[in-house]
């Protein structure tokens, strides 16, 4: 069944390609849910901030091939104090976007088991991806230390 005649309320962005979006309480039901219904292959997990909004969107998109439809479900938690439950069991390679997230951004992935070190080794920074992550403090902390390097 195509996520439209699943899901009425989605948006279809153009043909092949629909969004749903909905609330972190019910992400787990749907992704299962399409799963279940043809929707097989887990394309990613991603995470944009909206600052403004004092908000993380996270986007699931997930793919069949049996329909050729892509379908994102989208839902936003807050930036601070907030988190998702880890969705690993139902695509074990999720695990992998959450970590990156995780260390990227700070979102918390309940029952995520392995939300330590994983690009960023030895970090003692902010998330580097958040808006409010100042590069050019970084910058001038790190490198400006850094003595010249003259050549004879």
């Amino acid at each position: 069944m195509m996520a439209k005649e699943l899901f009425p309320e989605a948006q279809e962005l153009r043909k092949g390609r629909i969004r749903i979006e909905t609330i972190k309480d019910k992400v787990t039901e749907i992704i299962k849910k399409l799963k279940e219904n043809g929707y097989g292959h887990f394309v990613m997990l991603s995470c944009v901030d909206w600052i403004k909004e004092g908000k993380f969107e996270l986007v699931y998109q997930m793919w069949s091939y049996e329909y050729r439809e892509h379908v994102m479900i989208s839902i936003k938690i807050a930036r601070e104090g907030d988190s998702m439950v880890t969705l690993r069991d139902l695509f074990p390679q999720i695990e992998t976007y959450e970590r990156e997230i995780h260390e990227m951004f700070g979102v918390n992935f309940v029952g995520n088991p392995r939300l330590g070190e994983f690009i960023l080794e030895g970090w003692p920074h902010m998330p580097p991806m958040r808006k409010d992550f100042d590069t050019e403090k970084f910058v001038k902390e790190l490198y400006y230390k850094i003595p010249e390097v003259k050549e004879e």
